[in-house]
C-alpha cells in the first residue's frame, strides 16, 4: 500500500546528467532533480553504477527564486551545427541552445607560465600552440556570425600575456563591434613589465583586465597555484592602480581551503580605485583539476558566505539570480565611492524591480536594452566604460532621491561601479542537460563555437 514519508526527498523535476562514478562522457543518464533537508540534489540512475546523489545547492528557497528568474531566451543570431544526438553533443552551437554568446572567450594559446593544480585547460609551460592572428581573424568572424554586437570579449589561454602578438590581438579585437575586452590573466607580466601596463592603458576605455586573485594567504596559493602568487598579485594591482585600468578580481574556490577567505577578499578590494569587483568561481571538475567531495562548492554557499558578512554591504535581496543562466550565475552591482582611499558601496540590484530585470535585453551586459538603462543606472552598464553618459537629470533625482548624495554625483560612469559575481560552471559531477542550454559563456574556435562547461569537459562533439 501507497504510504507518505517525510524522511524521503522533494522531486522537483527531470533532467539528464553525466555518471560521475563511471566517469562516462559519451552516453547521459537519467537524473530527478530531487530536495532534501532544505537542500537541492541531483539524485543519477546510471545502468552500471547504480544511484548516486550530488549536491547542486544548499539553499532550497535560492534554488526556487533561481527558477522564478528565468527569462525569455536571447538567442544566437545563427547557428553553426545541426541537432543530430541531441544536446550536449551537438555543440557548435545548435538549434537547442536557449543562450546568445554575451562573453565570448578567445583562446589564443595553450602555452603559460605557470602550472597550476586547478587549471581547468590543464595549460603549462612548453605547451606552446599559439594562435596566429589568421586564426583569430577568422575566431572573431565566427563570433560575428553568430553575435553581430558581441557584449563580452575575453582573451584567454594559457597565459595570454606571453603570446608574441599580444597586443596586436588586443587592438585588433578592440576595434571589433564588442562592447567590452577582458585579459584573463594571472598577471605576472603586469607585474613584472611596466611598459607592458601602458601598452594596456592605451587601449583606452572598454578594456578591463581580469586577474586572478584565488587567496591572501601564500599557503593556500601553493596548494591552488603550485606556487606562492602573493607578492606577484599585489605587484600587479599596484600597477593596474597606477594606470587606472579597470580590474576584476577572479578567485577560485575550493571549499575548506579559501572560502573562508570570501570576506577578507572582498574587503581587501575595497582598497583600490582600479578595482571594479571580484568574481569567485566555485572550483570546476576539468583539466588538471582533482576534485575531491571535500572540495567542492555551490554556487549558494558562498552566496551564503557573502550575504552573512557584516564587512560588505551586499545583503541577500542584493545577490540576485543572473535571468540569462539563474542557476549558474549570481550577480550584486553596487555604486562605488573612494573616500579616504576605501571604497564606500550601495548596493543596487536589491533595489531594482524583479520585473525589470526579468524582461531586459541581453544577458551580462545589460546595456543592450537602452529602455532598461535609462530605468536603471550608468553603474550596472559596462557602456559607460566607454564614456556614454545616457542618463538625464529627471531620472536621476527620481533614482538616487534616497541614496547618500555622494554617490550620485554628476558625472558618474564606470569608475563608479562595483559589483560581486559568482559563476559557477558545469563539469561532470553537477552537469545538467537542462541547464547547460542555458549557458552564456562560450569557447570561440574559427569555426565552432562551444559552450565553456562542455569545452573544458572535453565531450566529444559528433560534429
Amino acid at each position: 500500500m501507497a504510504y507518505y514519508s517525510k524522511d524521503y526527498d522533494l522531486y522537483l523535476g527531470s533532467t539528464q546528467s553525466f555518471c560521475h562514478l563511471c566517469g562516462n562522457l559519451h552516453k547521459l543518464v537519467d537524473t530527478q532533480i530531487v530536495s532534501k533537508d532544505n537542500e537541492v540534489f541531483l539524485r543519477k540512475f546510471c545502468p552500471k553504477c547504480g544511484e548516486s546523489m550530488i549536491k547542486i545547492s544548499s539553499d532550497l528557497d535560492y534554488y526556487r527564486k533561481c527558477e522564478s528568474y528565468i527569462k525569455a531566451p536571447d538567442l544566437p543570431e545563427f547557428y553553426n551545427t545541426k541537432v543530430v544526438r541531441g544536446c550536449p553533443f551537438d555543440c557548435g552551437v545548435c538549434p537547442q541552445h536557449q543562450n546568445h554568446p554575451c562573453l565570448a572567450l578567445f583562446n589564443i594559446t595553450d602555452e603559460c607560465n605557470m602550472k597550476c593544480n586547478i587549471c581547468y585547460f590543464s595549460s603549462e609551460p612548453n605547451k606552446g600552440n599559439h594562435r596566429s592572428m589568421e586564426d583569430i581573424e577568422l575566431m572573431l568572424a565566427n563570433l560575428l556570425s553568430v553575435e553581430s554586437q558581441p557584449d563580452l570579449i575575453q582573451v584567454t589561454g594559457g597565459e595570454p600575456s606571453i603570446h608574441p602578438q599580444i597586443m596586436e590581438i588586443l587592438r585588433y579585437l578592440k576595434k571589433s563591434p564588442v562592447r567590452h575586452l577582458m585579459l584573463n590573466t594571472n598577471g605576472i607580466r603586469i607585474a613584472e613589465n611596466e611598459k607592458f601596463v601602458k601598452e594596456l592603458k592605451s587601449l583606452g576605455g572598454g578594456f578591463e583586465v581580469y586577474l586572478q586573485f584565488d587567496s591572501l594567504n601564500s599557503d593556500t596559493l601553493r596548494n591552488i597555484r603550485a606556487r606562492d602568487m602573493k607578492q606577484i598579485r599585489l605587484q600587479a594591482l599596484a600597477m593596474l592602480e597606477k594606470y587606472a585600468i579597470s580590474t576584476t578580481l577572479v578567485c577560485v574556490v575550493k571549499k575548506n581551503l579559501n572560502d573562508k577567505e570570501i570576506p577578507d577578499i572582498i574587503e581587501f578590494s575595497r582598497n583600490y580605485r582600479c578595482v571594479r569587483g571580484v568574481v569567485f568561481q566555485p572550483v570546476q571538475s576539468a583539466g588538471r583539476v582533482e576534485v575531491k567531495d571535500d572540495y567542492r562548492i555551490t554556487l549558494s554557499e558562498i552566496r551564503s558566505i557573502i550575504v552573512a558578512d557584516e564587512k560588505n554591504p551586499f545583503t541577500d535581496e542584493d545577490m540576485i539570480p543572473l535571468p540569462c543562466d539563474p542557476h549558474k550565475i549570481g550577480v550584486g552591482y553596487g555604486a562605488k565611492k573612494m573616500i579616504d582611499g576605501k571604497a564606500q558601496i550601495y548596493p543596487v540590484t536589491g533595489k531594482i524591480p524583479k520585473e525589470i530585470v526579468i524582461n531586459h535585453a541581453g544577458t551580462i551586459a545589460f546595456e543592450q536594452d537602452r529602455a532598461f538603462i535609462k530605468t536603471i543606472i550608468e553603474t550596472v552598464s559596462l557602456d559607460t566604460a566607454m564614456g556614454e553618459n545616457i542618463l538625464k537629470d529627471k531620472i536621476k533625482q527620481k533614482l538616487f532621491c534616497c541614496w547618500p548624495s555622494f554617490l550620485a554625483p554628476s558625472d558618474m560612469g564606470y569608475e563608479n561601479v562595483f559589483r560581486i559575481v559568482i559563476m559557477e560552471f558545469s563539469d561532470i559531477y553537477n552537469f545538467d542537460s537542462t541547464n547547460i542550454k542555458r549557458e552564456c559563456n562560450f569557447m570561440i574556435e574559427p569555426h565552432k563555437i562551444i559552450p565553456f562547461s562542455t569545452y573544458n569537459m572535453g565531450i566529444k562533439f559528433s560534429q
